[in-house]
């Protein structure tokens, strides 16, 4: 695994792995902290990332590669324990702690597929770096690998002594499809750019995503402006106008209608803010996301789901007994459904997955349909086997159906345990009478729980990566349901900080100093404007900035409440932030003053 010696660096040693070898758990050492690397290694480590990419296009066809932070996090860490634990130079990919790649990847917090790495045993710059990794077979295949679609890099160099180390780590996550601006450049000086726009993954089971059927492109989070096109993996773009860092949204859509967002970004302009480089130039993965506008109200409780979906177009969808046929329906999820008909006995299908969230409480809304709902006998059986456990089977008669010929949903709450004897998540479908059962789509919510307007969503897996979020509404029991739709993930084209204003004002005192509150415009450049309800009560605009001013004269004593109300106006929307104002009266207001203790 030994190359030839750079003459210029004196460890600087090409090392080759593609390390899918399986090692015990390991805990990061102490020591280290992989956020406070230094602007010049990000820099190199940026450059290694778009010179990497260049080469993979240059030199295989192949597309670019997302940077990635949580990657990164795994690839610092290994490039200083090599140093920093190592009392002897060291060329290898088992870290001090005992593990490999594919053990730093999930440590890190990395949940997608990843283990193949290459590395340098020694500090050289991001042109060595690549020239050296394409020189060496091993190390090439690695770099111009097909079916990669996110990287980590880490430098590491010791000042005391020059001795450094550089490491190299590829992943691929099955529900992430990123988009990247310019091979992902840092900087750029033309604001027209080429997008490099990735299809979903296949084969995710009932987490994953269709292919995409169309895509919307944006320079602002909210799409405000956008519309709907045909999707393509390539696509020239115009940022938007002035220097900076600049960022391009897209939402891609498949035949389900799940929607995905994510984003790339690149500064405009001849010179790089080396200190302003660092994660939100990354890919990453959150545990969590917030929804907004939730409805309250109308429903107790909700569910949440990412798209989850098992569908008669899975790979593992199979009739096993029967009479049944693939039909296309258009009143079908996807535009296809599954019809067991009668003869030959009952009729049973299935369809499983093996990777799906293990452990925790789900509901699956079976999508069926009969041509005939007038039986009070039993027509069909569904039911769930989950790593050996099985909930149901329910048993539906013709007339549990509202009408024939419409689809409806019919739920069953399960958890798929983790059982290495029986790793099957299976939902089994059966046709006992003489109607017809189509079979649609079985999609899967976790359990009812209480909601706010506002919810912040701990996602089972801790794998959310800009996915759009089905919500259903339900009631206390979960027997009654509300059809599905799609959670805001954006809190709208404005922010207004704080969200709330408390003041006091002492009778015939000075008056409380003003407030200021902070608009950040989410959309991109737009217009807004500001009111307040309250005669005492005066606002003003100052650039970015709302003044809030009280007047508590000819007020008497106590406590009043006002609003300033913040608009948006126009694209993309009439949205109003309003900001509570309390105001609190008094004869006198006491000043409490902390003593000086001098040490």
């Amino acid at each position: 695994m030994w190359s030839n010696l750079f003459s210029q660096q004196k460890w600087a040693f090409l090392l080759l792995a593609a390390c899918l070898l399986i090692a015990s758990w390991i805990a990061v050492g102490a020591g280290y902290d992989p956020t406070g690397q230094s602007e010049a290694l990000i820099y190199n480590e940026a450059q290694t990332v778009y010179l990497g990419n260049l080469a993979r296009q240059n030199e295989a066809g192949q597309p670019p590669l997302r940077w990635n932070q949580q990657l990164t996090h795994a690839s610092r860490w290994f490039s200083w324990d090599s140093v920093e634990n190592r009392p002897d130079p060291y060329c290898g990919h088992q870290d001090t702690l005992g593990g490999w790649p594919i053990d730093r990847a999930p440590i890190f917090g990395y949940l997608g597929s990843a283990g193949a790495e290459n590395a340098f045993c020694g500090y050289v710059t991001p042109q060595q770096a690549i020239e050296g990794w394409l020189n060496s077979p091993g190390h090439r295949a690695n770099l111009l690998a097909e079916g990669h679609r996110e990287i980590g890099l880490g430098y590491y160099l010791r000042d005391s002594d020059g001795r450094g180390y550089v490491a190299q780590m590829f992943g691929a996550d099955a529900v992430y499809p990123p988009v990247i601006i310019e091979n992902e450049a840092i900087a750029t000086t033309s604001s027209n750019v080429d997008l490099y726009i990735y299809d979903r993954s296949q084969g995710a089971g009932f987490a994953g995503l269709a292919p995409a059927t169309e895509m919307m492109v944006s320079n602002n989070q909210c799409f405000s402006g956008a519309s709907w096109e045909p999707y393509t993996a390539q696509k020239s773009w115009a940022l938007s106008s002035g220097e900076g860092w600049k960022s391009v949204f897209v939402r891609t859509v498949d035949a389900f209608g799940r929607t995905i967002s994510v984003a790339d970004s690149i500064h405009l302009g001849a010179t790089v803010p080396l200190n302003e480089i660092g994660p939100e130039q990354m890919s990453r993965t959150e545990p969590e996301v917030t929804l907004y506008d939730l409805e309250e109200g109308s429903w107790p409780r909700v569910q949440f789901s990412l798209g989850w979906l098992a569908d008669d177009s899975n790979d593992t969808f199979t009739k096993w007994w029967g009479n049944g046929e693939a039909v296309n329906d258009v009143n079908a999820w996807g535009g296809t459904a599954y019809r067991l008909f009668s003869g030959d006995g009952e009729s049973f299908a299935w369809v499983y997955d093996t990777g799906f969230i293990k452990e925790t409480p789900f509901v699956a809304y079976f999508r069926l349909k009969v041509n005939n709902n007038n039986s009070p006998n039993e027509v069909g059986r569904i039911s769930i086997k989950g790593g050996g456990v099985e909930y149901g089977p329910v048993s539906l008669k013709g007339t549990d159906f509202t009408a024939a010929n419409e689809y409806q949903e019919f739920a069953l709450p399960f958890t798929f345990h983790d059982n290495a004897a029986d790793p099957f998540l299976i939902f089994q479908f059966w046709r006992s009478g003489t109607a017809d059962v189509t079979i649609d789509a079985v999609s899967i919510f976790t359990a009812p729980q209480p909601f706010s307007s506002t919810q912040t969503w701990a996602v089972p897996g801790s794998n959310y990566r800009g996915q759009g979020v089905w919500v259903r509404y339900t009631n206390e029991s979960g027997t009654a349901f509300s059809n599905l739709m799609e959670a805001a993930t954006n809190q709208g084209a404005l922010a207004v900080m704080p969200t709330s204003v408390a003041l006091l004002a002492e009778q015939g005192g000075p008056l409380p100093a003003p407030v200021q509150l902070s608009v950040q415009e989410l959309c991109g450049d737009m217009t807004w404007q500001v009111s307040d309800d309250a005669a005492w009560l005066t606002t003003s605009v100052n650039g970015q900035s709302v003044m809030v001013q009280v007047n508590p004269g000819g007020l008497a004593n106590g406590s009043y409440t006002g609003t300033v109300t913040v608009t948006a106006v126009g694209e993309p929307g009439s949205e109003r932030i309003e900001i509570p104002v309390q105001l609190i009266v008094a004869d006198e207001v006491f000043h409490t003053h902390l003593p000086l203790i001098e040490r």
